[in-house]
């Protein structure tokens, strides 16, 4: 075609396809509503559920525009198609193109991605399987008279493709089958030719490998014919590869929103929430579907399901006996100029198919090329332009008219690297395809970034006579990826690096000190009382003084130095490349910490008020041993900010050897703790507790731990451990079970104890410990009034008002409460009023000095005072000595006493025989 007859064309379909488009604004729904019509297999209900998320994840990157999603089933769909009820189309490749022909769909908008054995694919296959004892069926050619179960006829996947595959063999379907049509879903023809009921079976590429791992069916049961592994696709499949369901815009949808759409699909992270909820793993670039329009002509299903003409050729065929009789009588001449017109006719007609197909397969190219979202530009051998596309109008503001006979740097911003362009000139002048990104200027002078790829186009002799440009404004996605990035490395509140930027400089430091040794610090520094601050202020003067502490923070740093905040109000400062060796980078790294406290220690001003502040700081140096690692580093970091504030805050300590033999000392403790949970090595001792005829009134709960290899371990050893994680609740789960199973056996022997477990404070604050409690009773059928659940003041530090509500809970059942320690902690006369307390414990410091010390004593004798007239009963604990039971007994209220003057930690076994019976 010379190059007049190409401009005709090219002129003739952009002025259809612009009367198109206006037709399609003026008709253009204005609802703010735009319906995603989504093909059905399963129920409406079920469909429409599992691509919701597709319309939210619209609705929250597109805010001016609102989507839903509507599913609707096959023949359903294509009446919605008529009718233009709906924007959007999400279907099956063959629907598509049937739907296209008819309706004058878009140019796929993106293509649908799915995970097959572990890996993202665009495309998918058909699979024809049998069972492996099946006997003569060794090829697709032993098919013919065979029973075959498919799904559906409509199926591409389950049916049409595979179809193709035997029409190549020679095999009419179904003139030469037989098919048992199953239904939805393909599990059912599997079923089908597993029970006998087929002898062969049309499925999708991977829904026998998710049956197997289902153990629906079982390795080695079926055989899959002509299997075969394509390039890049990871499973087996018995016929070419088609593309998955295209996302296509009706109409009447505009090539903005089309754009729009298109590049936010493809920003949505493969494998994210989105995608998983949707069961997908993502979007990509819309594949090629002529592979489709091809299967569907082979097959001759609509649109390609029009019947050919009779030609005179097949006339000839079937009458030929006939004509043979009334022309046997006709000249010679006549006879050879009849069969010159025959094949002369014969010629035409295969001229004429020729034309029309040509002409079909270039309205299908023009139309997808003028409502291609991308924009599309051809230029001559000179480069001067000869066709845009709509979408080139739209994106840039320029009409055909402006740009025509131009070239295309009229949109050069100025912002494009000079190398893009020399580059982009060398392979096109050798012949090459050209990809990039360009960053251009619109007519209004707004710049956009283009994604683009550029090539030349050849005449059958191989002459390049035009260049063919497909640009995709990736502008919002390029943005959207700064945004991610940023987002993903640096804190949102102060803008500082956040921990994954912080860790991964650590590790370059650390690579390249294994290049060239350097002494590099690390420090990490945690605000002290910044919590009561945070509580007592409000979260929004916390955020204001965090601000003002990385800004003040960061003017103390060289260039080379790296500050980072790790969470909440703990910072890490990373000082690279320190001067000196030994001592001399110690202090380097000591006098920058220095700074830091002097810095904080200056009032910071925030919405009128003054802050001081102070911090704990823990310092490392590294590389301190071969092969460093990034988790080793924070690690000592971390083990010597602790012990900063464990010694009290406001201070800095460098990272000792010790520290890490005592980590890993308790962490191996703590290993071996929660296995000794799981095989019974704890057991439950008991100090008995007495009135002042040394009668038998109650027993405290003691645990101790039968290690297997080191004997009796006593709690101090290990209780301080289990307290610095969660397994001090499963310890305590453990002693409280215990204990009411030895109450249970007490009453159902009818003897009388109450027993007082050490609640552990962690334990207490779990939001469902009441609701555990309660079962726990239930399930052991205990009478609660013989529990005792002794807790420390330091449980009514925070969150007074859930502790007040969980004890009444509790007291309501009959369970008793006793302050442990008490008169050692806050204010606890201010709260003894409020909760529902039966029992103070005087803590033995007071019970041992009581007899010798005055002070000790007064103490002693107002506690007692506090409980007669609170009617709250009294235990002394510690009661050691003579003196210390008679101070104790010569006291005119009732008191309750423990110590090992009346009797050490004992077996239960003892206790229970100790144990009075219950008086009837």
């Amino acid at each position: 075609m010379n190059r007049r007859v190409w401009l005709c064309v090219l002129v003739g379909v952009l002025s259809v396809c612009l009367s198109v488009a206006s037709a399609a604004s003026e008709l253009k729904d204005h609802s703010a509503e735009r319906v995603i019509s989504v093909l059905a297999f399963q129920t409406l209900a079920e469909t429409e559920a599992r691509w919701a998320p597709l319309a939210d994840y619209l609705n929250q990157q597109l805010p001016g525009e609102r989507f839903r999603v509507q599913a609707v089933h096959y023949d359903a769909l294509e009446q919605v198609v008529d009718a233009g009820e709906s924007d959007f189309i999400l279907t099956q490749p063959s629907h598509y193109v049937y739907l296209s022909y008819r309706n004058q769909l878009s140019y796929p908008l993106v293509s649908l991605v799915n995970t097959e054995a572990g890996q993202d694919s665009a495309v998918f296959g058909g699979v024809v399987f049998v069972r492996s004892d099946a006997s003569g069926i060794h090829q697709l050619a032993d098919l013919k008279g065979r029973t075959i179960a498919v799904s559906s006829t409509s199926s591409l996947g389950g049916y049409q493709v595979q179809v193709a595959e035997l029409v190549r063999q020679g095999i009419k379907v179904p003139e030469q089958v037989r098919l048992l049509v199953t239904g939805q879903p393909q599990q059912r023809v599997v079923e089908a030719v597993l029970q006998g009921d087929a002898q062969a079976g049309f499925v999708r590429t991977g829904v026998l490998e998710h049956l197997q791992q289902q153990g629906v069916v079982r390795a080695g049961q079926l055989h899959v014919l002509e299997a075969q592994l394509q390039p890049d696709f990871p499973l087996l499949v018995s016929t070419a590869l088609y593309p998955e369901w295209p996302l296509v815009a009706m109409p009447h949808v505009d090539a903005q929103l089309m754009r729009q759409v298109a590049s936010t699909l493809l920003s949505l992270p493969h494998h994210g929430e989105v995608a998983q909820a949707m069961h997908i793993a993502g979007f990509s670039f819309p594949q090629d579907y002529r592979v489709v329009d091809q299967l569907l002509q082979t097959l001759e299903l609509p649109p390609f399901d029009t019947p050919r003409p009779l030609t005179l050729d097949e006339v000839y065929r079937q009458w030929q006996n006939m004509i043979f009789m009334v022309v046997a009588g006709v000249a010679l001449a006549l006879f050879y100029l009849f069969f010159w017109l025959l094949m002369r006719n014969r010629e035409l007609l295969r001229i004429q198919s020729q034309l029309q197909h040509s002409a079909r397969e270039l309205d299908k190219l023009m139309l997808a090329v003028e409502q291609s979202p991308e924009n599309i530009i051809i230029t001559d051998v000179h480069g001067r332009i000869e066709y845009v596309n709509r979408s080139f109008t739209d994106n840039t503001g320029y009409t055909a008219d402006d740009v025509e006979g131009k070239k295309p740097s009229l949109l050069k911003s100025g912002k494009t690297p000079p190398t893009v362009y020399q580059t982009l000139r060398d392979q096109l002048s050798k012949g090459q395809v050209w990809q990039g990104e360009f960053i251009n200027r619109r007519r209004d002078g707004s710049h956009y970034t283009a994604q683009a790829i550029i090539a030349p186009v050849r005449e059958q002799n191989g002459k390049i006579t035009h260049y063919l440009a497909l640009e995709q404004d990736v502008t919002q996605l390029r943005q959207t990826e700064a945004r991610l990035h940023h987002l993903a490395y640096f804190d949102a509140l102060t803008g500082l690096p956040n921990r994954s930027l912080l860790t991964d400089r650590l590790r370059q430091m650390i690579v390249a000190s294994e290049r060239r040794p350097h002494i590099h610090a690390l420090m990490l520094l945690n605000l002290d009382r910044f919590k009561t601050i945070n509580d007592v202020r409000g979260a929004e003067t916390g955020d204001a003084l965090l601000r003002a502490v990385s800004v003040r923070i960061s003017k103390l740093m060289r260039d080379s130095d790296s500050l980072a905040r790790m969470n909440a109000d703990e910072f890490a400062i990373l000082l690279p490349d320190l001067d000196g060796q030994g001592e001399q980078t110690s202090r380097h790294a000591l006098r920058v910490s220095e700074r830091v406290h002097f810095a904080l220690m200056e009032p910071f001003l925030i919405q009128g008020e003054s802050y001081s502040l102070q911090a704990s700081t823990g310092i490392t140096l590294f590389p301190e041993i071969d092969n460093e690692s990034v988790e080793n580093v924070l690690r000592r970091a971390d083990m010597a900010l602790h012990q900063a504030k464990a010694a009290g805050g406001n201070q800095t300590l460098f990272f000792e050897a010790e520290m890490g033999a005592v980590a890993a000392r308790n962490f191996k403790v703590e290993g071996e703790l929660r296995q000794a949970i799981r095989q019974q090595q704890l057991r439950l001792y008991v100090q008995p507790q007495v009135d002042r005829q040394q009668q038998l009134r109650g027993a405290e709960v003691l645990v101790r731990w039968q290690h297997p290899e080191k004997g009796l371990i006593l709690p101090g050893q290990f209780i301080p451990i289990a307290e610095a994680s969660d397994l001090i609740v499963d310890l305590s789960e453990w002693v409280l079970t215990e204990a009411c199973r030895i109450i249970r056996q007490l009453q159902d022997e009818k003897r009388s104890v109450r027993l007082a477990v050490n609640l552990s404070v962690r334990h207490f604050q779990r939001r469902q410990f009441v609701d555990w409690l309660k079962a726990l009773i239930q399930d052991t059928g205990i009478n609660p009034s013989d529990l005792t659940l002794e807790i420390t003041e330091s449980l009514f530090i925070d969150n007074l008002e859930d502790v007040v509500a969980k004890m009444r809970a509790l007291d309501q059942l009959g369970i008793w409460f006793s302050i442990d320690d008490f008169g050692t902690g806050y204010s606890s006369l201010a709260y003894l009023a409020s909760l529902p307390v039966h029992e103070l414990k005087i803590d033995q410091s007071f019970t041992r000095r009581a007899p010798e010390d005055h002070k000790a004593a007064a103490l002693v004798e107002t506690i007692l005072a506090v409980a007669e007239r609170m009617q709250i009963a009294v235990v002394a604990e510690g009661v050691e000595t003579q003196e210390q039971a008679d101070f104790l007994n010569r006291q005119s209220q009732p008191i309750i006493l423990q110590g090992y003057y009346y009797g050490h930690p004992q077996p239960v076994s003892d206790l229970i025989e100790a144990a009075d019976p219950v008086k009837a």
